[in-house]
């Protein structure tokens, strides 16, 4: 097999949640251009729209798809949707989430903490629980779980955000677990933990320039890294180029957690 088959995902069929904006998006186009049809995901019609475009665009396959992953019989209902219209699914970017506004614990509102749970740890449950669903009886499957930096160290040094850490810190473990249960059937489940990303997670805090200028020194690399800088990752852990990667979690933060 060569350089360019090993990466391909050709006739591959991809369902990224999230898709609409940020990280998502480039995980659409990642697969679009590596030979994959995209069933989008995203409770954002009219990015979910564009992305389609994009997708198009480039010559494959697209529905959108809209879609709350907090919600177990909307995330039922998107995997069967993107079956229907593809025949399969191959490919799973587990990728919706949502941003904590800075607050302690002693401040922290119960139904908050709840909202973020459900839609950052609940919702990436669904999801994978509905792909492995179809990936077991065929035996292949790839899921990519976006996680964070934060779900290993807390994000302290910068800001107080107990629930989206705590979310991303279960998000590591259910990574390993599926990682090390699903070997057996061929399925390849492994993590990317962004550092700081250009994107409007967090309350867009990515545009602030108070907040830029506080997370910038913790960065070795000196810049807040851009969603296309994890679009070779992306297309790594979606291809048969990791083959033989399992419950792996890896970091693109610009150096943050090797300091």
């Amino acid at each position: 097999m060569g350089f360019a088959d090993i990466f391909s995902c050709k006739g591959k069929v991809a369902l990224v949640t999230g898709a609409a904006s940020g990280l998502g998006f480039v995980f659409a186009e990642a697969m679009a251009e590596a030979g994959a049809d995209v069933a989008c995901a995203d409770i954002d019609e009219k990015g979910l729209t564009e992305v389609v475009e994009s997708v198009t665009a480039k010559g494959q396959g697209a529905i959108a798809i809209k879609c709350d992953v907090s919600k177990e019989a909307e995330v039922k209902d998107m995997v069967r949707r993107t079956v229907d219209a593809f025949g399969t699914l191959d490919i799973l970017f587990n990728n919706a989430g949502a941003g904590q506004v800075p607050t302690p614990v002693h401040e922290l509102d119960t139904d908050e903490w709840k909202q973020l749970i459900d839609v950052d740890l609940h919702g990436a449950f669904y999801c994978a629980r509905e792909a492995l669903k179809v990936m077991v009886p065929k035996r292949s499957g790839k899921i990519i779980i976006t996680s964070s930096v934060w779900g290993w160290t807390g994000s302290s040094v910068l800001q107080s955000c107990p629930a989206y850490n705590a979310a991303k810190g279960a998000l590591n473990t259910l990574t390993r677990e599926l990682g090390v249960c699903y070997a057996p059937y061929g399925i390849n489940v492994n993590g990317i933990c962004p550092g700081f990303i250009k994107t409007k997670i967090g309350n867009n805090c990515s545009e602030d320039p108070e907040w830029l200028k506080q997370a910038t020194p913790l960065v070795p690399m000196g810049r807040i890294g851009l969603p296309e800088e994890l679009k070779g990752l992306a297309l790594l852990l979606a291809s048969n180029a990791c083959s033989y990667m399992c419950g792996e979690l890896i970091a693109v933060d610009g150096g943050y957690l090797a300091r």
